[in-house]
């Protein structure tokens, strides 16, 4: 009699292999693993029923994992203006963790951002006001809102090469190297996706130079 739970376990279990989404794949897994329990103890097999609630337990928690991480996204009007014009090659759920852990800094008119000559410990986003880029002390470029800054000599690695001067106050982020590798470590499209909102941008300065 306890054979169909057998039969029905691995039923599901062919079932899941052509499931595309990983969420659904898990829960039918759940329950065929129930199923197959179910068979396991009802032969008093209970070495196979041990592995069985292993099986559950760190799939159940994938499970839950996967269902918290799709939980609806809420930007905040700033975040979302960031995203939209700076961060589009971010998904939603991308841009609220670099959010999360940047440095939000303020500076008036006048203030160094960042200095040249410098090492470069992180990537700047430039929120809100607007702000030079010099070079010995001349100015070769303009920067607006939702514009990177510093992100040569970062992605390179090497000194900075320009100082960016405030021209009105201004509001801007910071994230750290040793943070961004984390997220990168953790996400690998995320770093694919930063490194192509930064590329955008690269490209939009060089257009606007050539006007």
């Amino acid at each position: 009699m306890e054979y169909w739970l057998l039969h029905v376990a691995n039923i599901l279990y062919l079932w899941s292999y052509s499931v595309r989404d990983i969420l659904w794949l898990r829960v039918i897994t759940v329950i065929a693993m129930l199923l197959l329990g179910g068979y396991y103890f009802a032969t008093n097999q209970f070495a196979p029923v041990c592995w069985q609630t292993a099986f559950l337990v760190i799939n159940i928690f994938h499970i839950g994992l996967l269902i918290y991480e799709r939980r609806p996204i809420q930007l905040t009007d700033q975040e979302r203006k960031l995203h939209e014009q700076c961060l589009k090659t971010l998904n939603l759920r991308q841009v609220r963790r670099l959010v999360r852990h940047w440095e939000w800094q303020n500076g008036e008119a006048g203030a160094v951002l960042l200095a040249e000559g410098v090492p470069n410990d992180g990537l700047r986003i430039l929120v809100s006001g607007e702000a030079n880029v010099t070079v010995g002390g001349r100015q070769i470029a303009r920067l607006h809102s939702c514009q990177f800054f510093g992100e040569m000599s970062f992605l390179t690695r090497n000194v900075t090469t320009a100082a960016v001067i405030a021209t009105a106050p201004v509001r801007y982020a910071v994230i750290r190297d040793t943070l961004l590798q984390e997220l990168s470590r953790r996400d690998p499209d995320f770093a694919t996706a930063l490194q192509a909102a930064i590329g955008t941008d690269l490209v939009h300065k060089l257009l606007k130079e050539r006007i």
